[in-house]
């Protein structure tokens, strides 16, 4: 079972991570706080570090010095007095990875919990959610669920049109692929994950059968496998069997800088059917996750636990999606006055660019 960072199911996902961690923290990584010689904030960085020296996925592409930065934080945290500095400190020091998939997590309000991302690049958003509910508000676009969205839809003239928010075990693919069912006479489709990153790579699978027209790979996963940063498992193929109804007319995915984890492999995948043509912008290079089929918060103290990516996506080109991301077939450049104006730039290129590739 999936648990992403996101869905409702937080608390059970955070007692998973808690037995998890306790089995494995009693023999590998010291609870803290057991260092007599260290103050207790001291003992939560040596945590944090061993943690990520034992399970991360990514440092054999990461350019750090583990060791020194375990030494320059651990000094760094004889000076601070709360666990507010705390939590600040650790952030910067895994943010040493760059990940975009390493954050902190409070499950103070385990429904509505609050993230802390660990690195925060700074990108070219080629989307704003307000402009583009308004766009598509002719067209009764509707979310699939009112409270905890995933994906939406709505016909743009004769063009259906959906949005996927989350890529986690909680979307509703039978939904989903019921309504693709439907709109098999459709000239063509446009998805937009542009809104999504998230870590669950089952609905990635699920949706990308709807499209393939043969059995293809779609991308490859790597897992951390043991203690030493090297011990690495092989490539394993991610490979789709093709549904008897596939949706094999012209397909369009919009992409851009804000698109990461699972939706990167969604990118991925997609590029690999003849159909589908890629429009936006490269995705954002957050190709390491933090899960696959378990998804594990390690706790650390009272609400707060920590993801730590221990596995990483290849395209099936077996490139690392993990700071590079992936390109899109057609490059369509925004700015902040389009936004401003009211436009969105790739969506109404995309509209444009499937009523030609569609015309009769």
């Amino acid at each position: 079972m999936d648990w992403n960072r996101n869905g409702f199911s937080m608390k059970t996902g955070f007692l998973t991570g808690v037995i998890a961690v306790t089995l494995i923290l009693s023999s590998c990584i010291d609870d803290p706080p057991t260092h007599p010689e260290v103050n207790d904030y001291q003992s939560y960085v040596t945590l944090v570090w061993e943690l990520f020296d034992q399970k991360y996925v990514g440092f054999d592409v990461k350019n750090v010095d583990w060791v020194a930065i375990h030494d320059e934080y651990n000094q760094l945290a004889e000076n601070i007095s709360s666990h507010d500095e705390l939590q600040d400190l650790l952030i910067e020091m895994v943010g040493e990875l760059d990940d975009h998939n390493a954050f902190l997590q409070d499950l103070d309000d385990p429904y509505n919990p609050s993230f802390s991302p660990t690195y925060s690049p700074d990108i070219e958003i080629n989307y704003d959610e307000s402009v583009l509910m308004e766009l598509l508000e002719p067209w009764d676009f509707q979310w699939d669920n009112p409270f905890y969205a995933m994906w939406g839809s709505c016909v743009i003239d004769s063009i259906p049109y959906f949005a996927i928010r989350h890529f986690d075990a909680f979307f509703t693919y039978v939904c989903f692929s019921d309504e693709i069912q439907t709109l098999l006479d459709a000239p063509g489709m446009i998805i937009d994950i542009r809104m999504s990153d998230d870590i669950s790579l089952i609905p990635v699978m699920q949706i990308s059968a709807a499209f393939a027209d043969e059995y293809r790979t779609l991308f490859f996963t790597q897992y951390r496998t043991g203690a030493a940063h090297s011990d690495l498992s092989n490539l394993s193929r991610q490979a789709v069997i093709p549904r008897a109804w596939a949706f094999t007319k012209p397909v369009i995915v919009l992409t851009g800088e804000q698109v990461t984890g699972a939706a990167e492999a969604f990118a991925s995948a997609m590029e690999q059917m003849p159909h589908v043509t890629l429009i936006g912008d490269t995705t954002g290079g957050g190709g390491n996750i933090p899960g696959y089929f378990d998804q594990i918060y390690w706790p650390l103290w009272e609400d707060i636990s920590m993801t730590c990516p221990f596995a990483r996506v290849f395209t099936a080109d077996t490139v690392s999606i993990e700071g590079k991301g992936i390109l899109p077939d057609i490059y369509v450049q925004t700015t902040p006055a389009d936004f401003l104006a009211g436009h969105d730039p790739v969506l109404e290129y995309a509209i444009d660019w499937m009523s030609e590739e569609t015309a009769p």
